[in-house]
């Protein structure tokens, strides 16, 4: 941590100002279902221990609801972190179980990078965009 990661002396943090728990502003997620029955989830922000959980019960609902695919979108995602990619690799596992397509949305190099040095990468189907 640098100095400049500091708030300026005797000014407030805004970072955490108002926020219930350090890390709310850290990941969004939200999921939409088109006509076809694909459910897209979208996620934008860091995927690390802390909000590695919160994207894993939000996969796991939707998962239960039988999808005829499942599509995570990790376009937004600016860190990929070894929790994340243990959901992943757990959501994979689900979906294939239960009989449901899952692709990733990876169009960055913080998603992509980690899912190619760990060798995952072959484990999903990748788009770089929404459209099949």
């Amino acid at each position: 941590m640098t100095t400049s990661d500091l708030p300026a002396e005797g000014q407030p943090d805004v970072s955490t100002e108002g926020t219930e728990a350090p890390f709310d502003d850290v990941i969004t997620l939200s999921t939409a279902t088109g006509d076809d029955g694909v459910v897209t989830v979208t996620v934008v922000g860091e995927v690390d221990t802390f909000t590695a959980p919160v994207l894993r019960s939000t996969l796991d609902s939707q998962l239960e609801q039988q999808p005829s695919e499942l599509v995570i979108d990790l376009s937004g995602v600016q860190f990929l972190g070894s929790a994340g990619l243990a959901v992943l690799v757990e959501t994979q596992k689900s979906a294939r179980s239960r009989e449901v397509g899952l692709r990733l949305i990876a169009t960055t190099r913080a998603v992509t990078r980690p899912l190619e040095v760990t060798g995952l990468i072959d484990l999903f189907t990748i788009a770089d965009s929404p459209a099949r």
